[in-house]
């Protein structure tokens, strides 16, 4: 793999808003650089990251200052204030090991996982990745920007998630809470899920049941494997949504190493909540016989099939389900990784 690939990418994107368009969406540019790359296609990220390019808004106008430690804690979730939270960690990056601000602020973050569906903490992770490969300055800045991101769209959700359960992952996903009837959809992921905090006693009880053996790497694939369930299921619903239900806990998979053993428990916690708000929000059928293919695709066709989709989503789900799948060997991993090539390309 050549580095600068990555790095042209990432310096194109740095110039770019967290989210665009008039909805808001996420900026999904640095994450599949990163995952294209990881992926063994470094000759791919140039003619996607000019193509997508396209599509995004300009980065807002920097802050005269950053936040200072009294204000900050103030500051988490207020998108408007974006510019303020990259000046910090612009400065947290450029004066500290990034082992030292990732291990200080993440347990901060973790709390509020699932906001702009979860992909404050997704963008740190790829970000991590990339700068664990080669220490450079666009990825240097591209941890910035993304710990920004997901500090100023920081969300809580009902209750702390302390995983003292007896369930496991696929009895505590079937059982959760269903929002009530008359919800509205929502156009946002992030505003749909809000809505979890109209039940959120039944939340906060059904996200209490699971319980967590100490395999941390299994506890995420279990639930990489769920949201897969879920999405082949409910595909007629949002499929977009669901994606998120398999991206966001492997993305934890890449955060772990930054993090004290002690924080492990705390951010597998927060990242089966942020997992559980997504299945309430969008999984509505959880019982139906699982959806089998005649085949199984293989590696390369997966990739291959992402590439020709050119979908930030399925190009992401791709590369998240063949790690899990390299453990699992479950094979619902790469049918919902074909069908969302499939589905989204175009």
């Amino acid at each position: 793999m050549e580095p600068h690939q990555l790095d042209d990418a990432l310096t194109l994107f740095a110039d770019t808003a967290p989210e665009f368009g008039r909805l808001g969406l996420s900026n999904h540019g640095p994450m599949v650089a990163e995952a294209l790359d990881h992926l063994g296609h470094p000759e791919a990220i140039a003619a996607w990251a000019a193509r997508y390019r396209t599509r995004l808004d300009a980065a807002p106008s920097p802050a005269v200052r950053p936040l200072s430690e009294e204000a900050w804690p103030g500051a988490l979730g207020e998108g408007d204030r974006f510019p303020e939270w990259l000046a910090l960690f612009e400065r947290e990056m450029a004066d500290r090991p990034a082992a030292a601000v990732v291990g200080e602020w993440v347990p901060r973050l973790v709390p509020g996982s699932v906001g702009a569906a979860g992909h404050g903490l997704i963008r740190t992770a790829h970000g991590l990745r990339g700068l664990s490969r080669a220490d450079t300055a666009p990825r240097r800045l591209e941890v910035a920007i993304a710990l920004a991101f997901w500090a100023s769209r920081y969300q809580e959700l009902p209750g702390p998630p302390l995983l003292i359960g007896r369930q496991n992952v696929p009895t505590a996903l079937a059982e959760l809470p269903y929002l009530p009837e008359e919800t509205p959809q929502e156009h946002l992921i992030t505003t749909r899920v809000a809505h979890v905090a109209d039940i959120a006693d039944e939340f906060e009880q059904a996200v209490a049941s699971l319980g967590f053996g100490g395999d941390a790497i299994g506890l995420i694939d279990e639930l990489a494997v769920g949201g897969a369930r879920a999405y082949l299921r409910n595909t007629a619903q949002n499929p977009i949504a669901l994606v998120h239900s398999v991206t966001l806990p492997l993305a934890l998979e890449l955060l772990l190493p930054w993090l004290s053993a002690e924080d492990h428990s705390a951010a597998l916690g927060y990242a089966w909540q942020a997992a559980a708000a997504l299945h309430v929000a969008y999984a509505i059928d959880r019982h139906a016989p699982e959806i089998e293919a005649d085949d199984l695709p293989s590696p390369d066709e997966l990739v291959a099939g992402a590439l020709v989709s050119g979908d930030e989503h399925a190009l992401k789900l791709v590369e998240a389900a063949l790690r899990s799948y390299a453990r699992t060997r479950e094979p619902v991993l790469l049918w919902a990784a074909r069908d969302a090539s499939v589905r989204l390309g175009g």
